[in-house]
């Protein structure tokens, strides 16, 4: 059964609440759905453990979006270079989100942008003798990164080193805290990850600003070489419904504001 297909405008209507029920309905009314091993790691609010239960703004789209397509995730969530390679050998598999780069373009099979997002190196709003027009300008300082995120690979791949320009990370939590700290000059980010991190800390967007904007083309779910060209199709179709039903706004304004 599908929520938005030729009923899109019904839905938008209803807003977020119908279309949460109308997804609980869907699950209890198609116990034959196949289920499927989805793979992402701990990154709020973009997607988190809480209460045993995997939850976030992607997670919500991700669910919708396979479910539209008749198809259940059975998402598993697992530190991002874990996850990483679990789907790379698990046939049948996928991971979200997940940036679509030149690197990454032949291992996976794509669906989306699912959500849109701006990318930017911060830094603290204090901080007025840091000033960037280019990447290169940013050799100048320390940066936090994420081990194994894309953008660390872009940096190492533009000549920037560990050590010396950039600092490495095994998560968001001790990334920001080097940041807040003071141990690094600039951090990598967006819109979704600044604000939850810096709320946790006690801290709000207020208190930090972009110094550098990262071309982005948007978050991205990645399926297995293996995955059928058919269910990618579908699932290709399912994301256009949900991209235009208005939910994923919907979504971003929950958790966001």
């Amino acid at each position: 059964m599908r929520i938005f297909h030729e009923r899109t405008g019904i839905a938008k209507g209803r807003g977020l609440t119908a279309i949460v029920i109308a997804v609980v309905l869907v699950i209890a009314s198609t116990s034959h759905a196949e289920r499927v091993p989805v793979f992402t790691e701990p990154l709020a609010p973009v997607h988190f453990e809480e209460n045993d239960e995997i939850k976030g703004v992607a997670t919500e789209v991700v669910r919708i979006i396979f479910e539209e397509a008749g198809m259940e995730p059975r998402i598993e969530i697992y530190p991002w270079k874990r996850a990483y390679q679990k789907v790379l050998n698990t046939p049948g598999s996928f991971i979200y989100t997940i940036n679509r780069t030149e690197k990454r373009e032949r291992l996976f099979k794509w669906i989306g942008p699912i959500l849109p997002k701006d990318v930017y190196l911060y830094k603290l709003k204090s901080r007025d003798d840091i000033t960037l027009h280019t990447m290169e300008d940013a050799k100048k300082y320390t940066t936090a990164v994420i081990l194994g995120h894309s953008l660390t690979i872009m940096f190492q791949d533009r000549g920037f080193r560990e050590g010396r320009e950039l600092i490495t990370s095994p998560n968001k939590e001790v990334q920001m805290n080097l940041f807040l700290k003071g141990r690094c000059d600039l951090v990598t980010g967006n819109e979704y990850t600044m604000y939850e991190s810096l709320k946790k800390k006690g801290y709000s967007l207020d208190h930090v600003e972009p110094a550098l904007f990262i071309p982005s083309s948007g978050y991205f779910i990645g399926a297995n070489i293996h995955v059928s060209d058919e269910i990618i199709q579908e699932l290709q179709e399912a994301n256009a419904r949900v991209q235009q039903s208005g939910v994923v706004e919907e979504i971003i304004d929950k958790y966001i504001h």
